[in-house]
C-alpha cells in the first residue's frame, strides 16, 4: 500500500511490467492504520511491505521504518514467486 497517487502506481506498475498486479492506493492513510503502518504523529505511513493472497491471508510483511528495501522489487516478486508454488 502507499499513499502515492493512483496515477503514480499506474507509472510503476507499468515501468516494472507488472500488468496482473494490483497495487493498493491509500492516500488518506486509512488502510495504513489497519495494517499498523500509520506513523503516529506525522501523516505519514511507515514503509510496511506487504503481500496479501487472494484469500485476503497475509503472506509477506517486512515493516522497514521509512528505509526502503534493499532491492525491494526483485525481493517482492521473488516472494510472490515462492509463495505462488
Amino acid at each position: 500500500m502507499s499513499r502515492d497517487s493512483a496515477e503514480s502506481h499506474r507509472n510503476f506498475i507499468a515501468k516494472h511490467g507488472l500488468g496482473s498486479m494490483t497495487l493498493l492506493v491509500d492516500e488518506k492513510g486509512k488502510i495504513a492504520k489497519i495494517y499498523d503502518a500509520d506513523h503516529w504523529l506525522l501523516p505519514l505511513s511507515r514503509r510496511v511491505y506487504l503481500i496479501i493472497d487472494q484469500k485476503m491471508n497475509i503472506i509477506f510483511r517486512k515493516d522497514m521504518g521509512f528505509a526502503l528495501m534493499p532491492n525491494q522489487t526483485e525481493t517482492l516478486i521473488d516472494e510472490i514467486d515462492r509463495n505462488l508454488k
